[in-house]
C-alpha cells in the first residue's frame, strides 16, 4: 500500500470561500465534506488537515505565519484509497490513517460467515497507519517489515494514542498472533513491539494519562454484550470492572470513555451510575474502578462532552446536551474566553475544541451553527483573536441558509417539550411545514447545521424536529419514558409539536408532510396512519413499516440472546406476548387508514431495517388503492453510511419532487 501514496504540491483555500448567492440544489447539499480532520501542531503554527481534491483525498499543511497551504501526499480516489485522520506526532513529524477498500473472493460459506451473502465477494476496509515530515518527506509505514505480525494481510490497525509524552513512538492496535494487542511503534522506522495482549474477543484498549493501557473491552459470545476490564498503572493482570449483558444499558449512556486523564490510572468517562438520572463525568481510577466524584454534571440534562488540554489532559470546560449546548469551565478566565466566543458567532453556533498548542495559547476550534456549516478557526488566547482555517462546505453561502429557534411546547399530558423549528426568511406565512422526527429513536437531534434541513428550507418550507420523549440527553427517566410506546407517547409527542405550531399560527394547517428516516421513517409512517388527517403526505426513508415483523426479523438474524434482540424486544415490545399491541401500531397493517400519497425510499443492502420493510408497506397500500411510490436505492445500507453523493443527491432529489408535487 506505501507505493501508492504519491506527494503533491497544490495551493489550497486556507479560509471559507462560499460561492455567490445562487439557486443552491440537492448537489450542492449532498456533497461530501471538503475538509476534514484539522489539527494544530504542538507549537500552534501549522494546521494540517485532509482535503478533497479531484485526484483523491490531500494530506494538507497549513502555515499560519505565511498563509500558505501545501499538500504533502495524495491518497488517489482511482486506487480506492482514503485518509481518514492526521495529527501531529511533534512539531515537524506527523501521522495519518489511510483506508483502502478491497474485495475477498469467498465461496459461499466463507461468505456467510464473514456477513456476505452467499456466493458473492465480500468488501473490506484495510487500514494502516503512516508517519511523514511536515515537507512530505521520510514517509514511513507502522509494521515497516513486519506484517508477518499480524493475523492476517488484511488485519486492519488502528491508531491508540499518540504518546505526547514519547517523542518516538505511538500506540497501534490490531490483530495479531495471539489476539487483539497493542504494539508501541517508532515513528522513524515502523518496527513495532507488542507491549498488551487481548483475545480474539477484544475490540480494543484505552490509554492513560501515561499511555499505558489500562481498559480493554471484549465482547461476549454472540453478540450478547461486553466486558470492560481494568487494572493500575504497571500491572501485568486485567480485572472485570464492568459486564454488559443483553439490554441492560441503552446506547452506552452508563459507561462511556471520553480519553485519557491528567494522571497514571486516570481515564474520563462519562457515565451514568445505577441510581442515578444524569450523566455526569467522572475521572475513572482504573486500579481501583472507582468513579469518585463528577469533575462535570448539570442538573438538569446529560454531562456527554467537554474540552480537554492537548497538553496535560485535564478538562477545560464541561458540556451538557439541552436544547442548546450548555457549556462551563472551572477556571473563570476560561468561561470569559468562552463567553466572548459565543458572543463573537452572535450565540448561534456550537464550537468544540479540536485542541490546544503545547502552551494552551492557541485553540483549534470547530464551530458549527444552523446557518455555518463546520469551519475551522484557531483562536489566539492572548490576543482574542479568531482567525479563520477552512470551510467544510464552501460551495453553500451562508446568507443562503434558515435560523433555527427552539420551540418549546406542553403534550397533552403537560410534559414540557421542546424542538427546533427552522423557518426560512423566504417562506410563505403561515408556512408550510415539514416535520422531521429523528431516528434512534434513543437518539436526538442537536442545534447546530443539518443539510437535509437546510434543503428544505431553501425549498421554502419550514421544518419542525422535535424532541420526543425516548429521546436521549434528557436524563434515564425521559429516555425510557419512550420504551413501548412506539405509535402512542412518542407520536403523540411529535403531534402534539406540530398542533401547537399549527395553533401559534406558525405553520399552515393544511400544508404539512411528515419525513423520517429510520426510526423518523416509521413515524412518518404513523402519521399518517395513526393521525390521518394531520398530514398532507408523508416520506418514509429506512423505516419500519411492521414492528412484529421488525422483533421477529432481528432475532432471527441477530440471535435470541444477542444484545441487539433484547435491547429491541425491551424498548419496542415482546412479539409474542405484546403482538396486538405491536400491531396496533404497525402502519402496514393500517393503510385503509391512509388519505395522504406516501414516499418510500429504502437502501437494497440496508442491514439495520431491512428494505423489506418498505417493500411490503409498498404491497400492503397497492392492494388498498393508495397513492404510493417506492424508489430502492441500489447497492447502500442505512442512510447514510457509506453513502456515495450520488446517492443522497437522489434521495433529495426525490424528496423535493415528491414535497413539490403534494405540498405546494
Amino acid at each position: 500500500m506505501r507505493g501508492l501514496i504519491l506527494a503533491i504540491a497544490i495551493t489550497c483555500a486556507t479560509a471559507a470561500n462560499p460561492a455567490a448567492a445562487q439557486q443552491l440544489t440537492a448537489e450542492h447539499f449532498s456533497r461530501s465534506a471538503n475538509v476534514w480532520s484539522a489539527q494544530l501542531s504542538p507549537n500552534g503554527n501549522y494546521v494540517a488537515t485532509v482535503q478533497r481534491v479531484s485526484e483523491g483525498d490531500a494530506l494538507v499543511v497549513i502555515d499560519r505565519t505565511s498563509r500558505q497551504a501545501q499538500a504533502i501526499q495524495l491518497a488517489r480516489r482511482d486506487r480506492s484509497l482514503m485518509i481518514d485522520w492526521v495529527g501531529w506526532k511533534n512539531d515537524d513529524r506527523l501521522l495519518f490513517v489511510l483506508r483502502q477498500r478491497a474485495t475477498m473472493e469467498v465461496d459461499g460459506r466463507t461468505g456467510s460467515r464473514m456477513g456476505g451473502r452467499p456466493n458473492e465477494d465480500f468488501d473490506f476496509d484495510v487500514t494502516r497507519v503512516f508517519a511523514v515530515d511536515r515537507n512530505g518527506g521520510n514517509l514511513t509505514q507502522m509494521f515497516e517489515g513486519q506484517t508477518r505480525r499480524l493475523a492476517a494481510d488484511f488485519a486492519p490497525i488502528q491508531l491508540v494514542s499518540v504518546l505526547r509524552n514519547d517523542p518516538a513512538h505511538v500506540l497501534l492496535g490490531t490483530y495479531g498472533a495471539r489476539g487483539y494487542s497493542l504494539f508501541r511503534a517508532d515513528i522513524n522506522s515502523g518496527r513495532t513491539q507488542e507491549v498488551a495482549t487481548g483475545t480474539w474477543d477484544t475490540a480494543g484498549f484505552e490509554v492513560d494519562g501515561a499511555g499505558e493501557a489500562v481498559l480493554r473491552q471484549d465482547w461476549l459470545a454472540n453478540n450478547s454484550g461486553y466486558q470492560i476490564y481494568r487494572r493500575a498503572p504497571g500491572a501485568r493482570n486485567w480485572q472485570l470492572a464492568h459486564e454488559y449483558r443483553r439490554a441492560s444499558v441503552a446506547q452506552g449512556r452508563e459507561f462511556e470513555v471520553l480519553g485519557p486523564g491528567p494522571g497514571a490510572g486516570q481515564v474520563f468517562v462519562a457515565a451514568r451510575p445505577e441510581g442515578q438520572e444524569y450523566q455526569a463525568i467522572y475521572l475513572y481510577d482504573t486500579a481501583t474502578g472507582q468513579l469518585g466524584e463528577p469533575v462535570f454534571s448539570h442538573p438538569n440534562a446529560d454531562a456527554a462532552g467537554g474540552w480537554f488540554s492537548s497538553g496535560d489532559n485535564s478538562l477545560i470546560i464541561g458540556c451538557a446536551e439541552l436544547a442548546r449546548w450548555e457549556c462551563r469551565a472551572s477556571d473563570p478566565a476560561m468561561q470569559r474566553h468562552f463567553n466572548a466566543l459565543d458572543a463573537y458567532f452572535e450565540n448561534r453556533a456550537v464550537f468544540s475544541m479540536i485542541g490546544t498548542s503545547r502552551d494552551g495559547g492557541q485553540w483549534l476550534l470547530e464551530v458549527d451553527g444552523p446557518t455555518l456549516p463546520a469551519t475551522y478557526y484557531v483562536y489566539d488566547v492572548a490576543n482574542t483573536r479568531v482567525d479563520p482555517v477552512a470551510s467544510a462546505h464552501p460551495q453553500i453561502p451562508r446568507d443562503a441558509l434558515a435560523q433555527t429557534e427552539v420551540v418549546t411546547y406542553a403534550a397533552r399530558d403537560g410534559t414540557q417539550l421542546w424542538g427546533y423549528l427552522t423557518t426560512p426568511a423566504n417562506a410563505g406565512q403561515p408556512a408550510p411545514l415539514v416535520v422531521l422526527p429523528h431516528g434512534g429513536p434513543e437518539s436526538r437531534d442537536s442545534y447546530g447545521y443539518d443539510f437535509f434541513v437546510q434543503f428544505l428550507a431553501t425549498r421554502g418550507y419550514a421544518v419542525f424536529q422535535p424532541n420526543f420523549r425516548g429521546s436521549e440527553g434528557s436524563g434515564r427517566s425521559f429516555a425510557e419514558a419512550g420504551y413501548r410506546q412506539w405509535g402512542r407517547l412518542m407520536q403523540d409527542d411529535v403531534t402534539d409539536g406540530v398542533r401547537h405550531l399549527i395553533d401559534a399560527g406558525a405553520v399552515d394547517s393544511a400544508r404539512v408532510c411528515i419525513v423520517g428516516i429510520s426510526y423518523g421513517g416509521y413515524a412518518a409512517l404513523a402519521g399518517v396512519t395513526l393521525t390521518p388527517d394531520l398530514y398532507r403526505c408523508a416520506i418514509s426513508i429506512a423505516g419500519d413499516s411492521d414492528l412484529v415483523e421488525m422483533l421477529d426479523l432481528e432475532r432471527r438474524e441477530s440471535g435470541r440472546t444477542s444484545t441487539n434482540y433484547a435491547y429491541w424486544r425491551r424498548v419496542v415490545g415482546d412479539p409474542n406476548a405484546d403482538q396486538a399491541m405491536l400491531a396496533a401500531v404497525s402502519p402496514r397493517r393500517l393503510v385503509d387508514n391512509i388519505t395522504a400519497p406516501v414516499l418510500l425510499i429504502h437502501g437494497t443492502d440496508d442491514t439495520i431495517v431491512f428494505a423489506r420493510q418498505s417493500e411490503n408497506m409498498r404491497d400492503a397500500m397497492e392492494r388498498a388503492g393508495k397513492t404510493v411510490r417506492y424508489v430502492p436505492i441500489e447497492g447502500v445500507g442505512h442512510p447514510f453510511t457509506y453513502w456515495e453523493e450520488g446517492h443522497v443527491r437522489q434521495v433529495l432529489q426525490e424528496t423535493e419532487s415528491f414535497l413539490a408535487q403534494h405540498l405546494r
